[in-house]
């Protein structure tokens, strides 16, 4: 008789197997991998509960690449992420996983900031580990990577893309009206001059944003002036920024494409003496962590990310379940986040330019 509590030894004397379970349990390995595997029929109950209690006891781990290659699913979905220091990122990442670990899925999460060729290769990689699909954050237009995705064939959803790959489905935020929140508001607190500091012009979001932006300046009849940052990241933004304070464009409001950018604006703004929002009102985009306790608190755009990542992942999941289906667009609709970076337009137009 085995003492409770303690394993016995394996006959290889490495990892349990199902023979090693058989024996223990009296039982036909046969037996004990119908068991396992939930199939009915020819294994009772009272030996399925017995065959799975020794399986416990001995700890026993399935082979999960043995399982993928019966079912032809690994339960592994990689994740590819642009830019894994952009805060952006973590609450998407966290609504991804949530939702596929309560599936049984897992993630595989892969910076992808390499050059195309060691992108791509990256995608070879997770293909050749059986990954069931992936779900791609990077927000790049014409990317070289989805037309590798499309050789291995690999169920994929598109994920904060603004101008998504139309061969693919994807989740998004409304960014047309995430500009017109934004504009809404600074012309009811009398801006009439807006600088618009756009992201990168290969990111779909940073391309929506500023279009967006352009045709609701033209539709409100706003004197408008756009600088593009070369990145979303804070130092990108000062950059930009400063190019925006240099010209003779004055505005009385800026509006930056991601709150990283914003925080660059504010930087700028500072240098030069100005104050925020005494002469200049700013606003940024998505609600990132933290931005309220900034110095003024940031009005922002909030975006759903958290909300977006679950959804992607249910959205490959049905893509898995019906890999035939057309690929659809889901859009989230934001809220404007209104914060102490903004207040009425000061009497008289001109701050920056006077100040600068």
């Amino acid at each position: 008789m085995r003492k409770a509590g303690i394993k016995p030894k394996t006959a290889s004397g490495g990892a349990i197997t199902i023979a090693d379970i058989a024996r223990e349990a009296g039982v036909h390995p046969a037996s004990v991998s119908r068991a396992l595997r939930g199939i009915g029929g020819k294994v009772s109950e009272a030996t399925r509960q017995r065959i799975e209690r020794v399986a416990r006891e001995m700890g026993y781990l399935p082979n999960a690449v043995a399982a993928s290659l019966r079912t032809k699913q690994s339960k592994l979905v990689g994740v590819l992420v642009p830019d894994l220091g952009n805060p952006l990122f973590g609450p998407l990442v966290t609504g991804i996983e949530v939702e596929l670990r309560s599936r049984g899925f897992m993630c595989l999460v892969a910076h992808t900031t390499d050059p195309p060729a060691a992108r791509t290769d990256l995608v070879a990689a997770l293909a050749h580990r059986q990954v069931s699909g992936l779900l791609i954050l990077a927000a790049e237009i014409g990317d070289a990577l989805l037309d590798t995705v499309q050789r291995y064939r690999l169920p994929t959803v598109l994920v904060n893309r603004g101008f998504g790959d139309r061969r693919f489905s994807s989740v998004v935020n409304d960014d047309q009206e995430s500009v017109r929140l934004v504009l809404d508001h600074l012309v009811a607190l009398g801006h009439r001059r807006i600088a618009h500091v756009a992201g990168p012009a290969g990111s779909s979001t940073g391309r929506g944003r500023r279009e967006a932006f352009i045709d609701l300046c033209r539709k409100h009849k706003l004197a408008t002036q756009v600088v593009q940052a070369s990145a979303f990241t804070r130092e990108a933004g000062l950059a930009a920024a400063t190019r925006l304070l240099d010209r003779s464009f004055a505005s009385t409001a800026i509006f930056a494409a991601n709150d990283l950018i914003a925080m660059g604006v504010l930087d700028a703004l500072r240098a030069r003496g100005l104050r925020v929002p005494d002469d200049v009102s700013v606003v940024g985009h998505n609600d990132m962590p933290l931005v309220d306790l900034i110095d003024p608190p940031l009005t922002t755009v909030r975006v759903a990310v958290e909300q977006m990542g679950r959804q992607a992942a249910q959205m490959l999941l049905e893509l898995l379940g019906a890999p035939t289906q057309a690929p659809v667009t889901r859009m989230l609709v934001p809220r404007l986040i209104v914060r102490d970076s903004t207040a009425r337009a000061a009497l008289g137009a001109g701050n920056v330019a006077r100040k600068a």
